[in-house]
């Protein structure tokens, strides 16, 4: 991660005790205060946020996380053994007695400054407890929307972040948040304290914590309004004119998956990779669609493909009946003839298209380019050719290079 300047950090630092005497400035943590005081948000005094002590260490500002998908990982233990039942305790200890654990994770990536919005700039695939994250998630939300005058409220769900005891039906069960098949948050119930031994039954309780899967969230936002103000608006912030300069240090969900996230191994990449049967079938979906960059350079490379394809369709028309004669002959001894290019070509765009329409970008991108160099190569050689004709005193024919045989 990029860090602040040394100087930075101690002219930041200097600043803000010295304002901080004065009534008209604010510090960062009575922002936080604000923002969780009134029991609608997260809070942010309790140990989880103990490693953000407010040293300003990385500038978020411009970085991006891409969550991916939530999954289960089964994890064998062999210090679980206490765990085990009593029988097993007489037994001689084989792998066969290890005790499978379940973890619960969320999967993502980081992405580093100017990564045009996940585009590139790539820092590397990560898994964090699926709670840790969701903590994290609603924090920031909770500050976004602030920033922005409104309200996220507090999910029913962040109440069993960890396992917690449930009565239902005069029973008792526990809960907790985990991942559901599909790649999801749900909320899963438990017969033990420990929450290892799931309950298939219902116990009444839904998750309503929304992640937005393989879509960038940038790690700072700011507020809506020009003047740092959201116009007034029954839940806006109120900042002052230091903001600017702590507030791109301070992105509660990156600085969390920063500090509590594990690196993701070549097997839990390809597992975080794949998409749930929803999401595949969902056009629009995070990283499967062209984002602006992307789209700028398919109009880009379309629109020199048509001029392409005019330019050398004029330049045909100038060949000698000689090229004519040997590009035909060429044709016919790979068993082509004139004819067949028609089709060919539309076959050529369609699939361009096609896979455009599919975001099957690396397709695309080798059709496009390819095509686009080839209808250049083709027009150079025509174009050297028609040179050295006027040159020999050869005479074209006009539409010789456009006749069909």
């Amino acid at each position: 991660m990029k860090r602040g300047s040394g100087t930075t950090l101690v002219a930041l630092t200097a600043a803000s005790v010295v304002a901080g005497e004065s009534t008209g400035f604010r510090y960062k943590d009575q922002i936080e205060r604000d923002l969780s005081g009134s029991g609608d948000a997260v809070s942010f005094d309790d140990d989880f946020w103990a490693y953000n002590d407010g040293s300003m260490q990385t500038y978020w500002d411009d970085y991006s996380i891409k969550p991916l998908k939530c999954m289960i990982r089964v994890q064998r233990s062999p210090d679980a053994m206490l765990q085990l039942q009593p029988w097993d305790a007489a037994n001689e200890y084989t792998p066969a007695h290890v005790h499978r654990k379940k973890k619960h994770l969320i999967a993502y990536q980081m992405f580093g400054k100017n990564n045009n919005q996940c585009a590139r700039r790539g820092q590397g695939y990560y898994t964090m407890d699926v709670g840790q994250f969701s903590r994290a998630y609603v924090a920031q939300r909770q500050v976004d929307y602030n920033l922005k005058g409104n309200n996220y409220g507090n999910p029913d769900a962040m109440d069993y972040l960890e396992c917690t005891a449930v009565e239902y039906n005069d029973s008792y069960y526990y809960a907790k948040l985990g991942c559901n098949a599909q790649g999801g948050l749900k909320l899963m119930a438990f017969t033990d304290e420990y929450c290892n031994n799931e309950y298939s039954g219902n116990i009444g309780l839904y998750n309503d914590i929304k992640i937005q899967y393989h879509t960038c969230h940038s790690c700072v936002s700011w507020p809506a309004a020009a003047n740092d103000d959201a116009a007034g608006r029954e839940y806006a912030v109120d900042v002052d004119d230091q903001f600017d300069g702590y507030h791109a240090y301070d992105s509660k969900l990156c600085s969390a998956a920063e500090n509590y996230g594990s690196s993701c191994t070549w097997g839990c990449k390809s597992e975080a990779k794949k998409k749930s049967a929803g999401e595949n079938m969902s056009y629009g979906s995070g990283a499967h669609r062209w984002n602006a960059f992307e789209k700028f350079f398919l109009f880009l490379w379309t629109a020199a493909g048509v001029a392409l394809v005019w330019v050398v369709l004029k330049q045909r028309r100038m060949m000698s009946r000689e090229d004519a004669i040997v590009e035909e002959a060429a044709m016919n001894g790979i068993g082509l003839k004139k004819r067949h290019v028609f089709p060919i070509v539309l076959g050529v765009v369609f699939m361009i298209l096609f896979s455009m329409f599919m975001v099957w970008k690396k397709l695309t991108w080798f059709l496009l380019i390819g095509a686009n160099l080839g209808l250049a190569a083709h027009f150079v050689y025509m174009r050297r050719r028609a040179k050295h004709a006027s040159g020999t005193g050869e005479v074209y024919v006009k539409d010789a290079g456009l006749e069909i045989s």
